[in-house]
């Protein structure tokens, strides 16, 4: 519930990038995958002299949700103007995680 009011706040805001791509609906990384293979074919016409490069980087980062400081997350949902409330309700949300690690000596 809290994921779809940000959702909309943020569609009825100034909304996501138009790269933004995977993780949002109707935006998924197959659109991205056409849109590179797209941009690709179009940067190859012309002569040799004439044509862009195409370069494609693509990061795949491990754990990011977990590994994300918190503080981001507030800063983040404040750039993109989301109503106090949903940002409080955020914090009382990451506020109440814990984490537990096994090892060998116990957890």
């Amino acid at each position: 519930m809290l994921a779809a009011r940000i959702t909309r706040e943020v569609e009825e805001g100034e909304g996501i990038s138009p790269n933004q791509f995977g993780f949002w609906r109707e935006r998924t990384t197959v659109l991205a995958a056409n849109k590179v293979i797209n941009w690709a074919l179009e940067v190859k016409s012309g002569t040799w002299r004439t044509r862009r490069i195409p370069l494609l980087v693509s990061l795949d980062v491990r754990n990011a949700f977990g590994t994300v400081k918190w503080s981001q997350i507030h800063r983040a949902l404040q750039a993109k103007n989301i109503s106090p409330y949903l940002r409080r309700q955020v914090a009382k949300y990451l506020s109440e995680r814990t984490c537990t690690v096994n090892s060998q000596e116990g957890e």
